[in-house]
C-alpha cells in the first residue's frame, strides 16, 4: 500500500516541508511587499490607483482573490504560496518523473513567496506543453498570463515561439493565446478608468526601474556558462524546451544577486536535468542532502535573530524583534496617532500593517514604483502637505532600491524633530515671510 501511495507520500512532505520554510524562515521586505499588494487586493483596494507597485497585477490579483475567500493574514498567505511551489514541482513530475526529486532542493531555493513563482510556473508549464505539443492557443495564452505577472517575463517566454518561424499559423495561434488575457486586462482597467495608471506604473515605471536597480554578485557568472551549454544542446537536438531555459535566464537583469540566480536558471536547470535523467534518478536519494541545505539555513537564521510574534495579520510567523521595537517606539512617540505623518521607509509596508494603518499610492518609494517620472510626482505630493507634517525616514538605509532623491529632499527641505528607533523624524518647515 504504501508504494501505490508512495509518490503521494513523497508530495505532502515535500509540501509540508515547504510550508516550514515559507511560514518560520526570517522577513525581509520582498515578502512584504508581495504580501502587502496581495492583502490590499483582498481589502478591495485598486492596484496602481489605490496602491502603487511596478508589477504586473496577475500575481497580487490571483492571491488576492484566495485571500479574500480564506482569510487576510500571513498564514493563508503563505499556504497559498506554498500550493504554487508544489504546483512547479508537480509540473517537474509531469515532465519527467525521474528528475522530480532533484530538483526539489532548487524549487525550494528559487520560488519564494512572491510573483517570481509565478513566473517560473508559467515557464515549466510551457516547457510541459511543448513536450505534449499542446494547443498553441493555450501556449500562448499561458505566455499571456507570464506577461501578466512579469512583463519581461512574458516577453522571454515569447521569444521561443520564433523557432516555428516558417509556420506563420501557429505563430498567429499563439499570438492570438498571447492576446486574449491582455485585452481582457486593458478593457478592464479602461472600465475602471485605471488604464492610464497601469502603463505608467507598469509599462514606464519598469524602464526607471532598471535603470537604477542594478546589482551583480560573483555568483551570476554562473549564467552564460548555463546558456552556452544549452546553447550547444539546443544547436545538437533542435529541441524548444532548451530555448525556454536560454532566454529565462535574462530575468535575472537587472538585478544579478544570488537569489535572482536561482529564479533565472530554474527552467533551465530543469532542462538539463531532463537531459541526463538516467543519471539523476540514480541521485535521487541524495535529495534529502540537499534539502537539508535550506533547513539548515533557517535554523542557522533563527538562531542568529532575535525573533518573537504578533497576533495581527501575520497570525503567529515569527518576526525579527527589532521590527515589533521600532513600531512600538512610533506609537509612543506619536501616542497613536498618524494623520500627520507621512512614512517614506524602505519597509513602509511592513510599518504600516504592523500599526495598522490604511496604505497609499505613496508607500512603495523605490525606484520604478512610482510610475512616469515618479520622482518629480512624489516631491511635488511632499510639497502639498501642510506645515508641521511629520515625515519618518531610515537611519540606515540598506535597500539598494530605495530612492535616494526623495530621501534628500526630506533632508534638505524639512528640520529634524527626533530620532526614535531606528529612524529620524523630520517636520516641514513652516514658509518664511
Amino acid at each position: 500500500m504504501l508504494k501505490k501511495y508512495k509518490d503521494l507520500i513523497i508530495f505532502i512532505i515535500i509540501g509540508l516541508i515547504v510550508f516550514f520554510i515559507l511560514f518560520y524562515s526570517k522577513i525581509n521586505s520582498d515578502l512584504i511587499w508581495n504580501f502587502g499588494f496581495s492583502y490590499n487586493t483582498a481589502m478591495g483596494k485598486l492596484m496602481y490607483q489605490d496602491f502603487n507597485m511596478v508589477i504586473s497585477p496577475l500575481y497580487p490579483l490571483i492571491t488576492g482573490l484566495f485571500m479574500a475567500i480564506f482569510g487576510k493574514n500571513m498564514l493563508v498567505f503563505t499556504i497559498i504560496n506554498t500550493i504554487y511551489v508544489m504546483l512547479v514541482i508537480y509540473l517537474v513530475y509531469k515532465i519527467n518523473p525521474k528528475i522530480y526529486l532533484l530538483s526539489v532542493p532548487f524549487a525550494i531555493n528559487a520560488c519564494l513567496a512572491n510573483y517570481d513563482t509565478f513566473c517560473i510556473l508559467f515557464a515549466i508549464m510551457l516547457i510541459y506543453f511543448e513536450k505534449k505539443r499542446k494547443n498553441d492557443y493555450l501556449i500562448g495564452f499561458i505566455i499571456g498570463l507570464a506577461f501578466l505577472t512579469k512583463i519581461n517575463s512574458g516577453v522571454l517566454l515569447a521569444i521561443p515561439s520564433l523557432y516555428y518561424f516558417k509556420d506563420f499559423k501557429k505563430i498567429l495561434k499563439r499570438f492570438t493565446g498571447f492576446m486574449i488575457p491582455n485585452v481582457i486586462t486593458i478593457l478592464v482597467f479602461a472600465i475602471l478608468d485605471n488604464l492610464k495608471n497601469y502603463i505608467s506604473y507598469v509599462f514606464l515605471g519598469i524602464l526607471d526601474f532598471a535603470k537604477n536597480n542594478f546589482q551583480f554578485s560573483i555568483v551570476a557568472l554562473i549564467v552564460p556558462l548555463v546558456i552556452i551549454y544549452l546553447i550547444y544542446l539546443f544547436v545538437k537536438e533542435k529541441n524548444i524546451m532548451y530555448l525556454y531555459g536560454i532566454f529565462f535566464t535574462a530575468m535575472i537583469y537587472p538585478v544579478m544577486n544570488e537569489i535572482h540566480v536561482m529564479i533565472a536558471t530554474f527552467p533551465a536547470i530543469i532542462t538539463i536535468l531532463n537531459k541526463f535523467d538516467e543519471f539523476v534518478y540514480r541521485l535521487r536519494y541524495f535529495t534529502i542532502l540537499f534539502i537539508l541545505i535550506p533547513i539548515a539555513g533557517f535554523i542557522i537564521d533563527s538562531k542568529n535573530n532575535d525573533f518573537t510574534y504578533d497576533d495581527n495579520i501575520f497570525k503567529y510567523r515569527p518576526i525579527q524583534s527589532i521590527y515589533l521595537k521600532n513600531r512600538d517606539d512610533l506609537k509612543s512617540y506619536f501616542q497613536g496617532y498618524y494623520g500627520d505623518v507621512c512614512f517614506l521607509l524602505y519597509d513602509n509596508y511592513l510599518y504600516k500593517l504592523l500599526l495598522d494603518l490604511p496604505i497609499n499610492k505613496y508607500d512603495v518609494i523605490l525606484y520604478g514604483n512610482l510610475g512616469y517620472n515618479g520622482t518629480k510626482k512624489m516631491i511635488n505630493y511632499l510639497k502639498t502637505l501642510e506645515d508641521d507634517h511629520y515625515f519618518v525616514l531610515d537611519s540606515t538605509i540598506t535597500g539598494a532600491q530605495y530612492n535616494m532623491e526623495i530621501m534628500n529632499y526630506v533632508q534638505t527641505h524639512m528640520q529634524i524633530d527626533a530620532m526614535v528607533g531606528n529612524f529620524y523624524i523630520f517636520k516641514k518647515k513652516p514658509l518664511e515671510n
